[in-house]
């Protein structure tokens, strides 16, 4: 056996030789050198070789040897001595090109229906066509209506809850150490809506609008604003008696003989859905219970149950299930029910079902 005598070891460094196997084929005789290119890859430290070859480009990272190292035997014919050499192995695999372009299938498709397609076929493919949208453009339009978008901070503390007994009546004063004092005029409108309202309702024939209770009160010669107030009643009762097919006309007016005293009404009792009017059962029962609280005010802070039942057609129980968020009582004289405000207030809350909605 022919013994070789190492001269010198060369272990791996930052340039040593690299084996390189073809995953598709063998090297023959008629291989020529190609240029290669090494790429190093810092995370992994490990080197990736690409190189094309008749037109197809190869590529491979060089594998990890854990329990071996790749060796090269290189010998002197002369001297008879050799050098080992400390290498690498890459397995180059050819890379295939995935994203084809189906632009000309597309356009192929679209020329074939418009020559040869039926008549429907046309349309869908034209209709097609017409919906197809530049990304970039649109991208572009966007970016520039945003641009002139503001942010308004609303605050949303002010808003009423219709979980709230606040929410169907007046500002209320629960402190308040007189009867008198527990609702304030001033708070329900401004003096200026008090001038401009009686001046829209003086010499106004309002009187036959009047449902019976608050006529009843009116003949008392009332003030300028407790007229005021007594208007405000007895249109916020016509408007709960009112059927909603009527109030959804856009011609509805709640109160003729006011047009300020009507949009307060429309306002502040209705809603407006999609350009139509609507009424949820809480701002019905909004309009009931302010009504009652105006009753109390211009009547001495009292005024009798059955009779206000009777004008608008609703049970004494029901109508004192909404008096107690007024704060008011309900007291029995004889045969009739007088709800009366007097101190301390009713806090009392009634038994309500899950399912009723007051």
């Amino acid at each position: 056996m022919t013994q070789l005598h190492i001269e010198e070891v060369y272990p791996k460094s930052i340039t040593n030789p690299v084996l390189i196997n073809f995953q598709n084929g063998y090297a023959t005789d008629n291989f020529t050198t190609e240029q290669c290119f090494i790429y190093d890859n810092d995370e992994k430290e490990t080197k990736t070789i690409a190189t094309t070859l008749d037109g197809l480009v190869y590529a491979g990272e060089e594998e990890t040897e854990d329990l071996g190292r790749t060796l090269i035997l290189a010998r002197n014919k002369s001297t008879g001595k050799v050098r080992v050499i400390e290498s690498s192995y890459v397995d180059l695999k050819p890379v295939f090109k995935t994203n084809t372009d189906a632009a000309p299938l597309e356009t192929s498709t679209l020329e074939l229906s418009r020559k040869f397609g039926s008549k429907k076929q046309k349309q869908r493919m034209e209709q097609r066509e017409k919906l197809k949208v530049n990304i970039e453009t649109v991208t572009e339009q966007m970016q520039n209506v945003t641009q002139e978008i503001t942010e308004d901070k609303v605050d949303l503390s002010s808003y009423n809850k219709t979980d709230s007994d606040d929410f169907y009546i007046p500002i209320i004063n629960r402190q308040a150490d007189k009867v008198e004092e527990v609702y304030d005029i001033n708070n329900i409108f401004t003096e200026e809506q008090y001038e401009k309202i009686y001046s829209e309702l003086e010499g106004k024939d309002y009187d036959n609008d009047l449902i019976p209770i608050i006529k009843s009160i009116v003949k008392n010669n009332l003030s300028q604003r407790m007229t005021v107030l007594a208007v405000y009643a007895n249109y916020l009762l016509q408007l709960y008696i009112t059927m909603m097919k009527e109030i959804s006309k856009k011609s509805f007016t709640v109160c003729p003989h006011s047009v300020t005293l009507n949009r307060h009404i429309l306002d502040n009792f209705l809603l407006t859905t999609n350009g139509k009017r609507t009424r949820p059962a809480p701002y019905k029962d909004k309009s009931l219970c302010y009504a009652m609280v105006m009753l109390l005010i211009i009547n001495n802070c009292k005024f009798d149950l059955n009779s206000l039942c009777e004008s608008i057609k609703i049970t004494p129980n029901t109508a004192a299930m909404k008096v107690r968020v007024t704060g008011a009582s309900v007291t029995t004289s004889g045969s009739k029910k007088v709800v009366q405000l007097k101190l301390p207030l009713n806090t009392k809350s009634s038994f309500r079902r899950r399912s009723a909605k007051f």
